[in-house]
């Protein structure tokens, strides 16, 4: 039987390796790294998800709409910052990671599309509408991912 080794390759040069969370070597620092990638992210996604579900819902127009846009591009960011992070760690054999990112790719293009003004009438309530299906689905694998990684911590702010 083959070892499968618990780093993955740099992938930019100078760049340290990465121990996967589940591996039997992976050390305090390696959860505590993943630990905040995993809380920012939540952070990210309940404003992208509160934003677009206000909008949907109708309960801001006008000026109020346009000062939530606003959250949606530094949010959006960050969300893809953590993609790019969740990527270093060998995640690829979870579900729960693949629709993560999947869901998180998703989510920033869409977002990406209304601040740009991409959008008008209907086309602009139905992206809203998939950035909050999106959030929504990357909240729910966000916390199975938590779950199978982290199984000792019980929320993001805690660690």
């Amino acid at each position: 039987m083959i070892e499968q080794p618990t780093t993955l390759p740099a992938s930019l040069p100078g760049r340290p390796q990465i121990v996967s969370p589940a591996a039997p070597g992976a050390g305090a620092h390696t959860r505590n790294s993943l630990h905040a990638v995993m809380r920012q992210l939540s952070k990210s996604l309940t404003v992208l998800a509160s934003t677009a579900d206000l909008i949907v819902q109708g309960r801001v127009n006008g000026v109020a709409s346009q000062s939530l846009l606003i959250w949606l591009q530094p949010n959006a960011r960050q969300a893809e910052a953590a993609l790019h992070r969740l990527r270093e760690y060998r995640l690829a054999g979870s579900p729960a990671a693949t629709e993560l990112i999947q869901c998180l790719t998703v989510l920033v293009l869409a977002a990406d599309m209304i601040v740009q003004g991409q959008l008008s009438g209907n086309a602009s309530v139905e992206t809203y509408d998939l950035l909050r299906r999106n959030a929504d689905r990357a909240m729910k694998s966000l916390h199975e991912l938590k779950a199978q990684l982290l199984p000792n911590v019980r929320g993001f702010d805690e660690l």
